[in-house]
């Protein structure tokens, strides 16, 4: 028989173990004790994992700190990010990065709004380095020193400590809310009080969101090892491809590893490398910065080898956007779910399902198979569809899902 959450224990399921999701169970953790609150992540990719999956977003950003929109929420959240990455708890998995930003067209100064954020910042003038191709010619140019981080090493740290502090995580797919109805792993018997979604992608198919706004953002690159390059490279301005939505960026980070990139590919599901394309993000980017080479060119006029690059690895990822901004609010849905919501996706654009399997091959709701359902509300707050800002913005986010999360325990009393 389910327990019906009748004592002073609230239980938080949270969808997506992306730096999303792992940092809202961080704040969550932080903000209520252990005889409060009980948090359980539920994903089909986790940290502890090699780090090699296309299926999720977060190992494969570049996630350096710079700023695309100058608009709240976003930017709100961006600014306490920032403070919380430049901390002490988080500066191993950081490094300064100064970086110079090349655009061809003219910005206003209002879209540097956080010039007295980062630190450095200032207008550069020319001469300019030469676009490629038939770029147009640059029109903006400023440098200041802003911060990347260490993803792979920053996911692993957040799995371990939410683990020390109890978090609970659970390996599945959610094809469904009515997945999460119980606690994954508590085999039906403890009631879920309150779920954040922070599916990303998966906001697209879950039934019960099922959000078509939601919609991949290809990013292609390249790992490389190079430990001399100690600045970042957004070079909007120096390559555009307006056909494969291609620029030149060069984000090191403190390890001594560099991604090179890159696509921005909006609707584009393929998760395969290009060769072409990888070819011609190294050519750029050898020629715009030498020490990625082990052997740069003795002459202006020889074409860079980019042989004696040190690759790492051949990166695709789908970055979670969403039309008209990331969504970061409450709900509350009914369950079970009518069958007019569970049936609007769009299925011919998706990649092919996967079945709601656990690491013992448990469905997820086999629990739920052949109980007799009786509505109930489920609270539910979305966090999701943040594109490629997701580092950037995650520490913001996840202080207002706490705050909602404490909403909904007040409205509750």
């Amino acid at each position: 028989m389910p327990i019906s959450n009748t004592d002073k224990m609230t239980h938080v399921v949270i969808i997506g173990s992306g730096v999303i999701g792992l940092t809202c169970a961080y704040v969550l953790t932080t903000s209520f004790s252990r005889d409060e609150l009980e948090v359980t992540i539920i994903a089909r990719e986790m940290p502890s994992d090699s780090m090699d999956s296309t299926g999720w977003a977060s190992p494969w950003a570049g996630a350096n700190w710079f700023p695309s929109l100058n608009r709240d929420p976003e930017n709100r959240w961006e600014k306490i990010s920032w403070e919380k990455f430049k901390s002490n708890e988080l500066s191993q998995f950081v490094m300064d990065l100064p970086t110079k930003y090349y655009r061809p067209s003219s910005l206003p100064e209002k879209v540097f709004w956080f010039k007295d954020i980062v630190h450095d910042f200032k207008v550069l003038e020319p001469p300019y380095p030469l676009p490629i191709g038939k770029t147009e010619p640059i029109g903006t140019a400023v440098e200041f020193t802003t911060i990347s981080i260490n993803t792979a090493a920053y996911l692993q740290w957040l799995q371990e400590e939410l683990t020390k502090r109890g978090v609970k995580f659970v390996r599945g797919h959610v094809g469904s809310l009515e997945d999460v109805e119980y606690v994954p792993g508590t085999n039906g018997k403890v009631l879920t009080d309150i779920v954040v979604n922070a599916s990303g992608l998966g906001a697209k198919s879950i039934l019960g969101v099922q959000d078509e706004a939601v919609h991949p953002i290809r990013g292609q690159t390249v790992l490389v090892r190079a430990p001399l390059v100690k600045w970042c490279l957004m070079g909007t301005g120096l390559y555009v491809n307006k056909e494969t939505k291609e620029s030149t960026y060069i984000i090191p980070r403190n390890n001594g590893d560099v991604v090179v990139g890159g696509t921005f590919q909006e609707g584009n599901w393929d998760v395969s490398p290009d060769p072409e394309v990888t070819r011609g993000m190294l050519m750029r980017a050898l020629q715009y910065c030498p020490e990625l080479s082990s052997a740069p060119p003795t002459s202006d006029n020889k074409e860079p080898d980019i042989s004696t690059i040190k690759v790492l690895r051949y990166n695709v990822g789908l970055r979670p956007g969403r039309r008209g901004g990331a969504r970061l609010e409450k709900e509350i849905v009914t369950l079970p779910l009518e069958t007019s919501k569970t049936t609007t996706c769009t299925w011919s654009s998706m990649p092919p399902p996967i079945p709601n399997v656990l690491e013992n091959g448990q469905s997820i709701n086999a629990d739920n198979a052949s109980r007799n359902y009786q509505r109930r509300p489920l609270k539910v707050i979305h966090a999701y569809g943040i594109g490629s800002a997701g580092y950037q913005a995650s520490w913001g986010m996840a202080e207002d899902v706490d705050k909602l999360v404490k909403e909904i325990l007040g409205e509750a009393v």
